[in-house]
Protein backbone atom coordinates (compact mmCIF):
# COMPACT_ATOMS: atom_id res chain seq x y z
CA UNK A 1 0.00 0.00 0.00
CA UNK A 2 1.43 3.39 -1.18
CA UNK A 3 1.98 5.95 1.96
CA UNK A 4 -0.35 8.75 2.14
CA UNK A 5 1.09 12.13 1.10
CA UNK A 6 -0.62 15.61 1.56
CA UNK A 7 0.15 18.65 -1.00
CA UNK A 8 -1.10 21.83 0.18
CA UNK A 9 -1.96 24.45 -2.52
CA UNK A 10 -1.89 23.54 -6.84
CA UNK A 11 0.19 26.63 -7.83
CA UNK A 12 3.38 25.34 -9.72
CA UNK A 13 5.09 24.27 -6.60
CA UNK A 14 2.55 22.82 -5.33
CA UNK A 15 1.69 20.96 -8.78
CA UNK A 16 5.35 19.86 -8.94
CA UNK A 17 5.72 18.49 -5.81
CA UNK A 18 2.58 16.56 -5.89
CA UNK A 19 4.09 14.87 -9.20
CA UNK A 20 7.49 14.16 -8.00
CA UNK A 21 5.95 12.61 -4.57
CA UNK A 22 3.24 10.26 -6.29
CA UNK A 23 6.03 9.43 -9.24
CA UNK A 24 8.36 8.08 -6.19
CA UNK A 25 5.57 5.98 -5.14
CA UNK A 26 3.46 8.20 -2.63
CA UNK A 27 -0.64 8.04 -2.92
CA UNK A 28 -0.44 11.63 -3.10
CA UNK A 29 -3.73 14.00 -2.36
CA UNK A 30 -3.19 18.04 -3.67
CA UNK A 31 -5.61 20.26 -1.77
CA UNK A 32 -6.91 23.80 -3.46
CA UNK A 33 -8.51 26.23 -1.21
CA UNK A 34 -10.38 27.74 -4.41
CA UNK A 35 -12.43 26.67 -7.72
CA UNK A 36 -9.38 25.75 -9.71
CA UNK A 37 -5.65 25.10 -9.77
CA UNK A 38 -2.86 27.09 -10.63
CA UNK A 39 -2.51 29.27 -7.33
CA UNK A 40 -0.67 32.66 -8.97
CA UNK A 41 -1.28 31.12 -12.15
CA UNK A 42 -4.70 30.58 -12.33
CA UNK A 43 -6.91 31.78 -15.38
CA UNK A 44 -10.21 34.32 -15.30
CA UNK A 45 -12.71 35.31 -17.83
CA UNK A 46 -14.50 38.28 -18.80
CA UNK A 47 -16.51 39.46 -20.98
CA UNK A 48 -15.23 36.86 -23.89
CA UNK A 49 -11.50 37.93 -22.54
CA UNK A 50 -9.29 35.27 -21.14
CA UNK A 51 -6.53 35.90 -18.77
CA UNK A 52 -3.05 34.67 -17.28
CA UNK A 53 -3.50 35.97 -13.78
CA UNK A 54 -0.03 35.51 -12.92
CA UNK A 55 3.23 34.59 -15.13
CA UNK A 56 2.88 34.53 -18.70
CA UNK A 57 6.72 33.17 -19.88
CA UNK A 58 8.92 30.41 -19.46
CA UNK A 59 12.65 30.88 -18.90
CA UNK A 60 13.70 27.57 -17.85
CA UNK A 61 12.09 24.69 -19.76
CA UNK A 62 14.02 22.00 -18.81
CA UNK A 63 12.61 22.15 -15.60
CA UNK A 64 9.53 21.41 -17.17
CA UNK A 65 11.44 18.24 -19.49
CA UNK A 66 12.83 17.08 -16.03
CA UNK A 67 9.85 16.89 -14.55
CA UNK A 68 7.57 15.07 -17.24
CA UNK A 69 10.54 12.74 -17.03
CA UNK A 70 10.72 11.80 -13.72
CA UNK A 71 7.20 10.22 -14.24
CA UNK A 72 7.95 8.82 -17.14
CA UNK A 73 6.52 11.24 -19.87
CA UNK A 74 7.16 13.38 -22.43
CA UNK A 75 6.19 17.57 -22.42
CA UNK A 76 5.01 17.41 -25.67
CA UNK A 77 2.96 15.05 -24.99
CA UNK A 78 1.10 17.94 -22.83
CA UNK A 79 1.70 21.25 -23.79
CA UNK A 80 2.85 22.77 -26.72
CA UNK A 81 6.09 25.16 -26.13
CA UNK A 82 7.19 27.86 -28.47
CA UNK A 83 9.94 29.97 -28.71
CA UNK A 84 9.83 33.98 -28.48
CA UNK A 85 11.51 36.12 -30.84
CA UNK A 86 12.66 38.81 -30.21
CA UNK A 87 12.35 38.10 -26.24
CA UNK A 88 11.33 41.40 -25.86
CA UNK A 89 10.51 44.99 -27.45
CA UNK A 90 11.34 47.18 -24.98
CA UNK A 91 9.43 50.63 -26.27
CA UNK A 92 9.90 54.16 -25.18
CA UNK A 93 7.69 57.14 -25.79
CA UNK A 94 9.36 58.41 -28.57
CA UNK A 95 9.25 56.17 -30.48
CA UNK A 96 12.70 54.55 -30.33
CA UNK A 97 12.55 50.69 -29.30
CA UNK A 98 14.87 47.56 -28.49
CA UNK A 99 14.51 44.10 -30.02
CA UNK A 100 16.21 41.86 -26.88
CA UNK A 101 17.17 38.41 -28.48
CA UNK A 102 19.47 35.77 -26.68
CA UNK A 103 22.00 36.14 -29.60
CA UNK A 104 25.09 38.28 -28.64
CA UNK A 105 25.40 39.60 -32.11
CA UNK A 106 22.13 40.61 -32.76
CA UNK A 107 21.88 42.51 -28.54
CA UNK A 108 25.69 43.83 -29.98
CA UNK A 109 23.67 45.27 -32.74
CA UNK A 110 20.64 46.88 -30.56
CA UNK A 111 23.27 48.49 -28.22
CA UNK A 112 25.69 49.79 -30.78
CA UNK A 113 22.06 51.38 -32.99
CA UNK A 114 21.19 53.38 -29.61
CA UNK A 115 24.67 53.70 -28.11
CA UNK A 116 27.99 52.60 -29.97
CA UNK A 117 29.94 54.11 -26.87
CA UNK A 118 28.39 51.38 -24.79
CA UNK A 119 29.64 48.32 -26.52
CA UNK A 120 32.26 47.56 -24.41
CA UNK A 121 30.83 48.31 -21.47
CA UNK A 122 27.98 45.97 -22.43
CA UNK A 123 30.28 43.02 -23.15
CA UNK A 124 31.78 43.19 -20.02
CA UNK A 125 28.17 43.35 -18.41
CA UNK A 126 27.47 40.09 -20.35
CA UNK A 127 30.36 38.29 -18.47
CA UNK A 128 29.41 39.47 -15.46
CA UNK A 129 26.28 37.87 -15.46
CA UNK A 130 27.88 34.64 -16.97
CA UNK A 131 29.89 34.35 -13.51
CA UNK A 132 26.79 35.22 -11.80
CA UNK A 133 24.73 32.64 -13.44
CA UNK A 134 27.31 30.16 -12.99
CA UNK A 135 27.58 30.59 -9.54
CA UNK A 136 24.15 31.58 -8.51
CA UNK A 137 21.95 29.30 -10.64
CA UNK A 138 24.43 26.68 -12.34
CA UNK A 139 25.89 25.25 -8.72
CA UNK A 140 23.48 26.75 -6.50
CA UNK A 141 19.78 26.82 -7.17
CA UNK A 142 19.20 23.61 -6.23
CA UNK A 143 21.14 23.38 -3.06
CA UNK A 144 18.58 24.15 0.77
CA UNK A 145 19.62 27.04 2.91
CA UNK A 146 18.36 25.34 5.69
CA UNK A 147 20.83 27.12 8.70
CA UNK A 148 22.83 29.94 8.94
CA UNK A 149 25.74 27.98 8.44
CA UNK A 150 24.63 27.45 4.94
CA UNK A 151 24.58 30.91 3.75
CA UNK A 152 27.98 31.55 5.88
CA UNK A 153 29.22 29.05 3.35
CA UNK A 154 28.12 30.41 0.19
CA UNK A 155 29.19 34.28 1.28
CA UNK A 156 32.79 34.61 0.07
CA UNK A 157 31.13 34.09 -3.34
CA UNK A 158 28.23 36.24 -2.89
CA UNK A 159 31.04 38.85 -1.71
CA UNK A 160 32.88 38.29 -4.77
CA UNK A 161 29.88 38.07 -6.85
CA UNK A 162 28.95 42.05 -5.18
CA UNK A 163 25.68 41.01 -4.26
CA UNK A 164 25.20 43.91 -2.37
CA UNK A 165 25.27 46.19 -5.69
CA UNK A 166 21.40 46.32 -6.98
CA UNK A 167 21.11 45.58 -10.55
CA UNK A 168 20.94 49.14 -11.53
CA UNK A 169 24.27 49.79 -10.15
CA UNK A 170 25.80 46.80 -12.17
CA UNK A 171 24.24 48.41 -15.12
CA UNK A 172 25.20 51.65 -14.70
CA UNK A 173 28.95 50.55 -13.60
CA UNK A 174 29.19 49.05 -17.24
CA UNK A 175 27.18 51.51 -19.22
CA UNK A 176 26.80 55.37 -19.63
CA UNK A 177 23.52 55.23 -21.90
CA UNK A 178 19.83 55.96 -19.63
CA UNK A 179 18.14 53.21 -22.43
CA UNK A 180 20.72 50.46 -22.51
CA UNK A 181 21.16 50.94 -18.24
CA UNK A 182 16.98 50.33 -18.65
CA UNK A 183 17.25 47.25 -21.16
CA UNK A 184 20.22 45.75 -18.79
CA UNK A 185 18.08 46.20 -15.31
CA UNK A 186 14.58 45.43 -15.83
CA UNK A 187 14.40 41.90 -15.65
CA UNK A 188 13.02 42.44 -11.59
CA UNK A 189 10.21 44.06 -12.66
CA UNK A 190 9.06 40.68 -13.98
CA UNK A 191 9.57 38.77 -10.25
CA UNK A 192 7.53 41.77 -8.25
CA UNK A 193 11.41 43.36 -7.55
CA UNK A 194 12.54 46.93 -7.64
CA UNK A 195 15.32 47.32 -10.43
CA UNK A 196 16.99 49.75 -7.89
CA UNK A 197 17.24 47.86 -4.92
CA UNK A 198 17.18 44.12 -5.69
CA UNK A 199 20.55 42.48 -5.79
CA UNK A 200 22.55 42.49 -8.70
CA UNK A 201 22.58 38.31 -8.60
CA UNK A 202 19.20 38.90 -10.27
CA UNK A 203 21.24 39.70 -13.58
CA UNK A 204 21.50 36.31 -14.28
CA UNK A 205 18.21 36.09 -15.68
CA UNK A 206 20.37 37.92 -18.65
CA UNK A 207 22.34 35.12 -18.87
CA UNK A 208 20.00 32.57 -17.90
CA UNK A 209 17.52 33.75 -21.21
CA UNK A 210 20.49 33.48 -23.48
CA UNK A 211 20.94 29.91 -22.38
CA UNK A 212 17.58 28.73 -22.42
CA UNK A 213 15.49 31.20 -24.18
CA UNK A 214 11.62 32.71 -23.52
CA UNK A 215 9.03 30.43 -24.25
CA UNK A 216 5.26 30.78 -24.58
CA UNK A 217 2.98 27.55 -23.45
CA UNK A 218 0.35 27.45 -26.64
CA UNK A 219 -2.81 28.26 -24.76
CA UNK A 220 -1.46 30.36 -22.12
CA UNK A 221 -0.45 29.46 -18.70
CA UNK A 222 -3.61 28.29 -17.86
CA UNK A 223 -2.56 25.33 -20.51
CA UNK A 224 0.68 25.06 -18.70
CA UNK A 225 -1.41 24.78 -15.23
CA UNK A 226 -4.05 22.11 -16.76
CA UNK A 227 -0.71 19.61 -18.27
CA UNK A 228 0.41 19.30 -14.70
CA UNK A 229 -2.76 18.64 -13.25
CA UNK A 230 -2.84 16.11 -16.37
CA UNK A 231 0.27 14.38 -15.47
CA UNK A 232 -0.52 14.39 -11.67
CA UNK A 233 -3.96 12.55 -12.37
CA UNK A 234 -2.19 10.62 -15.04
CA UNK A 235 0.09 9.12 -12.46
CA UNK A 236 -2.87 8.16 -10.14
CA UNK A 237 -2.78 11.37 -7.91
CA UNK A 238 -5.43 13.01 -6.80
CA UNK A 239 -6.76 17.00 -6.75
CA UNK A 240 -9.61 18.38 -4.79
CA UNK A 241 -10.58 21.96 -5.20
CA UNK A 242 -12.91 23.74 -2.86
CA UNK A 243 -10.99 22.20 0.35
CA UNK A 244 -9.16 24.58 1.62
CA UNK A 245 -7.16 23.62 4.79
CA UNK A 246 -8.07 25.07 8.43
CA UNK A 247 -5.43 23.54 10.49
CA UNK A 248 -1.54 21.56 9.72
CA UNK A 249 -2.16 18.56 12.60
CA UNK A 250 1.53 17.93 14.53
CA UNK A 251 2.21 14.98 16.31
CA UNK A 252 5.81 14.31 18.32
CA UNK A 253 7.07 17.49 16.08
CA UNK A 254 6.48 16.36 13.09
CA UNK A 255 3.34 16.98 10.61
CA UNK A 256 0.52 14.17 10.35
CA UNK A 257 -2.07 15.49 8.21
CA UNK A 258 -4.46 18.06 8.02
CA UNK A 259 -8.22 19.44 9.32
CA UNK A 260 -10.23 20.69 6.20
CA UNK A 261 -12.24 24.08 7.20
CA UNK A 262 -15.68 21.30 6.21
CA UNK A 263 -14.10 19.51 9.31
CA UNK A 264 -12.48 16.24 7.83
CA UNK A 265 -9.40 14.78 9.08
CA UNK A 266 -7.05 13.97 6.72
CA UNK A 267 -3.92 12.10 8.09
CA UNK A 268 -0.36 11.23 5.97
CA UNK A 269 3.05 10.59 6.11
CA UNK A 270 4.51 13.39 4.38
CA UNK A 271 2.56 17.35 4.55
CA UNK A 272 4.20 19.35 1.89
CA UNK A 273 2.73 23.31 1.79
CA UNK A 274 3.05 25.85 -1.39
CA UNK A 275 0.83 28.32 0.35
CA UNK A 276 1.59 31.64 1.08
CA UNK A 277 4.62 31.04 4.28
CA UNK A 278 3.88 34.01 6.58
CA UNK A 279 0.02 33.10 5.80
CA UNK A 280 0.22 29.72 6.64
CA UNK A 281 2.39 29.83 9.50
CA UNK A 282 0.49 32.18 11.39
CA UNK A 283 -3.21 30.71 10.56
CA UNK A 284 -2.46 26.98 10.25
CA UNK A 285 -0.10 25.86 12.55
CA UNK A 286 -0.72 26.45 16.24
CA UNK A 287 1.85 28.91 17.98
CA UNK A 288 2.87 25.88 20.49
CA UNK A 289 4.48 24.13 17.11
CA UNK A 290 6.52 26.44 15.71
CA UNK A 291 9.00 28.13 18.75
CA UNK A 292 11.05 29.25 15.61
CA UNK A 293 8.33 31.24 13.53
CA UNK A 294 6.51 32.75 15.81
CA UNK A 295 3.57 35.52 15.38
CA UNK A 296 6.03 38.20 16.59
CA UNK A 297 8.98 37.41 13.88
CA UNK A 298 6.80 36.75 10.95
CA UNK A 299 5.32 40.54 11.09
CA UNK A 300 8.67 41.87 11.81
CA UNK A 301 9.50 40.74 8.37
CA UNK A 302 9.81 42.81 5.06
CA UNK A 303 8.06 41.61 2.71
CA UNK A 304 8.95 41.93 -1.17
CA UNK A 305 6.49 43.76 -3.29
CA UNK A 306 3.85 42.76 -4.68
CA UNK A 307 3.82 43.18 -8.38
CA UNK A 308 0.72 45.95 -9.85
CA UNK A 309 -0.73 44.00 -13.23
CA UNK A 310 -3.05 45.91 -15.48
CA UNK A 311 -5.60 43.04 -17.78
CA UNK A 312 -5.94 44.25 -21.20
CA UNK A 313 -8.51 42.94 -23.37
CA UNK A 314 -8.52 43.79 -27.47
CA UNK A 315 -10.53 43.17 -30.32
CA UNK A 316 -7.82 44.03 -32.60
CA UNK A 317 -4.12 43.12 -33.55
CA UNK A 318 -0.75 45.19 -32.81
CA UNK A 319 1.39 45.09 -35.57
CA UNK A 320 4.27 47.09 -33.74
CA UNK A 321 4.36 44.63 -31.30
CA UNK A 322 6.61 41.68 -31.90
CA UNK A 323 4.40 38.48 -30.44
Amino acid sequence: MKPPAIVIGSGFGGLAAAARLQARGYDVTLLEALEQPGGRASVFRDKGFTYDAGPTILTAPFLLDELFALSGKKTSDYLRIVPCKPFYRIAWHDGVSFEYTGRQEEMEEQVRRIAPEDLDGYRKFVGETHAIFQRAFLELADQPFTHFTDMLRVAPDLIRLRSDRSVWQMACRHVKNQRIREVLSFHPLLVGGNPFQSSSIYAMIHYLEREWGVHFAMGGTGALVQALVKLLEDLGGKLRLNSPVEELLVENGAAAGVRLRSGEVLRAKVVVSNADVSNFYQKRVASGHRRKWTDGRLRRMRYSMSLFLIYFGTNRTYPELAH
